[in-house]
């Protein structure tokens, strides 16, 4: 899954259970809509040096894995998860289209 946004937020680089380091940002959404939606992506282990060259202001692409996890100390509640692997920086254009030379007609 792919999301394309404007970089709110670089949070810093935590530790967290058994030595794994993670890093937060949060992408606003690139739309005209009044109300601009957010989604925050974590960067785990090796993927956090995607993040060397992005700062806040930058229009990104993220590569997402989202995932449901059950919580270990409340059977029955649920959290998401949102983990990228791969960022693009700047706006991404649609791939390219055949002219009408191309056309057998």
């Amino acid at each position: 899954m792919n999301y394309q946004g404007i970089v709110k937020f670089i949070g810093q680089k935590e530790s967290i259970a058994d030595g794994v380091d993670k890093q937060t940002i949060v992408l606003e959404e690139n739309t005209d809509r009044e109300f601009k939606g957010s989604l925050a992506v974590d960067f785990f282990r090796d993927k956090i040096q995607l993040l060397e060259n992005v700062k806040v202001g930058d229009m990104v692409t993220v590569h997402l894995n989202t995932r449901c996890n059950e919580s270990k100390n409340q059977p029955g509640r649920y959290f998401n998860s949102i983990t990228c692997w791969r960022i693009e920086s700047g706006a991404q254009s649609a791939p390219a289209q055949g002219s009408n030379d191309d056309l057998p007609f």
